[in-house]
């Protein structure tokens, strides 16, 4: 894996995670797929407040660098399930905020990448999907999955099936995205979303995050907020909220 694939530099409470291939449009190998799940899992521990994924050039990701790939040799199973979903689910499961910044093509592992990340905020030119029935295979990373719960089956099965991609603006109409902007203002909007979200109650945002995952009933999740807000407002940041309001002053987080 080349040293500089995967970039992290945190800053100010924000981990930007780097993909840097701009030969490949940022497709990665396997290891280095690997190296994603593990530099958002080191930016949560170094205590970045919100971590925001994002590709040099005119691409986010074009998936897996398939140069590779030996169609005698490679074990796809073990590959997908010991490899790379892990390295989603990290993302996935992150307890710090994550933002996706996608310009250009997001493809295969780039989607799942993508839409693991809990804002997707995407260039309007960009390009998502997985056109995987081009050459005989179908999506994965966790594409079905995005797919049938925020379009519907009957949109996932013919997007799957058609292979056709969706533009960011497409993606952001049919809401499979946060939403789009332009190419050019990309950058700012989503450091600017970083830093405002850095600077938030992250620790309540990470309780949330816990709750929208849970998948339970209204009456399961509702018990959960009532646990989670009794955490939160006997945490540093829930006393300084309320502190603040009484105050009338604008509340310092620290995010504990």
């Amino acid at each position: 894996m080349g040293p500089n694939a995967v970039r992290c530099r945190v800053e100010a409470g924000v981990a930007t995670i780097t993909l840097d291939k701009p030969e490949t449009k940022n497709s990665l190998s396997i290891p280095e797929m690997v190296e994603v799940g593990v530099a958002v899992r080191r930016a949560a521990s170094a205590g970045a407040r919100c971590i925001l994924i994002t590709g040099v050039g005119d691409a986010f990701c074009a998936g897996r660098d398939l140069k590779g790939v030996n169609l005698d040799e490679d074990d796809t199973y073990e590959l997908l399930a010991r490899e790379i979903n892990p390295a989603l689910k990290v993302v996935r499961e992150c307890e710090v905020p994550t933002i996706a910044s996608v310009a250009g093509p997001a493809l295969g592992f780039g989607f799942g990448l993508a839409l693991a990340c809990d804002l997707t905020i995407a260039a309007d030119n960009a390009i998502f999907g997985s056109p995987f029935r081009k050459i005989g295979l179908l999506p994965d990373s966790g594409a079905h999955y995005y797919l049938r719960e925020r379009l519907g089956r009957h949109r996932a099965a013919e997007l799957i099936m058609t292979g056709r991609m969706l533009s960011g603006r497409q993606a952001a109409e049919l809401g499979l995205i946060n939403r789009s902007c332009g190419a050019e203002e990309l950058h700012a909007v989503t450091a600017k979303l970083a830093r405002d979200i850095a600077h938030g109650p992250t620790r309540a945002f990470g309780l949330s995050k816990r709750i929208l995952d849970s998948g339970d009933s209204y009456t399961d999740m509702a018990e959960l907020e009532a646990v989670s807000q009794h955490e939160a407002i006997n945490g540093s940041d829930g006393r300084e909220g309320v502190r603040a309001f009484q105050e009338k002053r604008a509340p310092r987080f620290i995010g504990n």
